[in-house]
């Protein structure tokens, strides 16, 4: 295949994907309208339009999250929420507004407390995304590679000493940057977190309908999806808590991949 008929096959593809571009964008423009209008179901189906194309973003999740709050859909509010932040982690906004919607739930599940050090480690990872946590990896091994060969080249014993164990440094923070990315590209595509979307569910003590009943949870809890078993889901709360609840009740948060060039 010469090289002609290749650059002649991208050309004619480059309108698509420029018509593709421009539909998101009109949808997007679309839905927000709807939204400052106070047309909150329509602006829904428009944003949902979007997230069918996969075009999805931090954006798109909280503006969903906000539509569906206004709309009295409390489930889905605080499902979008968490999936913006996943994609968003440590967005001051998402958070709050995240925090709003669970005060208006029913249930108050205290999670374990766990050690101090493994809670400053997340703040810290959620502190950025994945993208971000292997972006600066890359600069940390570049600036390693700099080191070491100033380290090598450099004449002077002092400045030598000083590249040598800037270096090293570098290594460790880049090795820490890509166990962060790592970590949040897994919670991304972390299957186990749901939120229950009935007013009520009973959750029972075996996979059965005529299990004991050990509790009711609430539309909007938040759950772990530990096991499954035919039409039964066992799951797990915050504080340990765990039962089987029928399949159906509880939506998975996980995103899915999320294609970082059609941000909004």
């Amino acid at each position: 295949m010469n090289r002609t008929f290749i650059l002649s096959i991208a050309f004619l593809l480059l309108p698509f994907g420029g018509r593709a571009a421009a539909t998101a964008d009109s949808l997007w423009a679309q839905a927000n309208t709807f939204y400052a209008n106070g047309q909150y179901r329509d602006a829904i189906r428009v944003y949902t339009e979007i997230e069918a194309a996969d075009n999805v973003s931090p954006a798109l999740y909280f503006n969903m999250g906000n539509a569906f709050f206004k709309h009295n859909e409390l489930a889905s509010a605080i499902l979008y929420y968490e999936r913006a932040l996943r994609l968003s982690p440590g967005d001051a906004a998402i958070a709050y507004n995240l925090e709003m919607a669970q005060l208006r739930t029913l249930d108050r599940v205290d999670a374990v407390p766990e050690f101090f050090l493994f809670t400053w480690i997340r703040n810290l990872r959620q502190w950025a995304s994945a993208d971000a946590w292997a972006i600066l990896s890359l600069f940390l091994v570049a600036a390693t590679l700099l080191c070491l060969s100033g380290f090598f080249f450099i004449r002077s014993v002092r400045l030598r000493k000083l590249s040598f164990f800037t270096a090293a440094a570098c290594l460790l923070l880049a090795a820490g940057n890509i166990l962060f990315a790592n970590a949040q590209h897994a919670g991304i595509t972390d299957r186990s977190e749901a939120i229950i979307f009935p007013a009520v569910v009973t959750v029972k003590s075996a996979p059965d309908n005529t299990g004991k009943d050990l509790f009711l949870l609430h539309e909007g809890a938040k759950v772990i999806i530990i096991d499954e078993l035919s039409n039964w889901q066992n799951i797990r709360l915050p504080d340990g808590k765990e039962g089987w609840i029928e399949a159906g009740h509880a939506v998975r948060m996980e995103n899915g991949d999320w294609k970082m060039e059609n941000v909004f």
